[in-house]
């Protein structure tokens, strides 16, 4: 088995792709509405089972990293999105809690992310293992926690 790609539900796509796309460096290859006309993606009865509702429909965007990994965003009209709230996107409650991604130059990162107005769960970048990992996270504008990772050999 291989990962093959994460999803994220966002409530403002051209915010999310600020982020995804123009800071982090992700590159659309599929944008569209589903189900689409020719429902070569999806089919209404299928997006409807998925979604649960009748008459699903929602703006997808598929991007992939320039290492292969593949990030999908929706924004569904039907059913509406509403954000998560906060308080139940901590390590308190179950669920995926983290998107991580492999970087290099981390605290390089941290300055870019920081500087584009995203808070950040510290005021630094960690260590781990010692030293053989450094990180940080930080939320994306729809609460989605994004860990930023670079792996050292030591």
């Amino acid at each position: 088995m291989d990962f093959h790609h994460m999803c994220l539900v966002v409530s403002d796509m051209d915010q999310a792709l600020g982020l995804y796309r123009d800071i982090l460096g992700f590159s659309p290859y599929i944008d569209t509405v589903i189900p689409d006309k020719d429902e070569a993606l999806f089919s209404q009865d299928t997006l409807d089972d998925i979604f649960h509702v009748s008459g699903a429909r929602s703006r997808m965007v598929m991007l992939a990293s320039p290492t292969g990994a593949k990030l999908e965003l929706q924004q569904p009209e039907n059913p509406r999105v509403r954000q998560t709230p906060r308080e139940y996107l901590g390590y308190d409650h179950t669920g995926i809690r983290e998107l991580a991604l492999r970087v290099s130059n981390i605290d390089e990162w941290f300055q870019t992310i920081r500087s584009a107005g995203y808070e950040t769960q510290t005021g630094y970048v960690w260590a781990v293992g010692g030293g053989r990992l450094k990180s940080f996270l930080f939320h994306d504008h729809d609460g989605n926690l994004v860990q930023l990772v670079e792996e050292f050999t030591l």
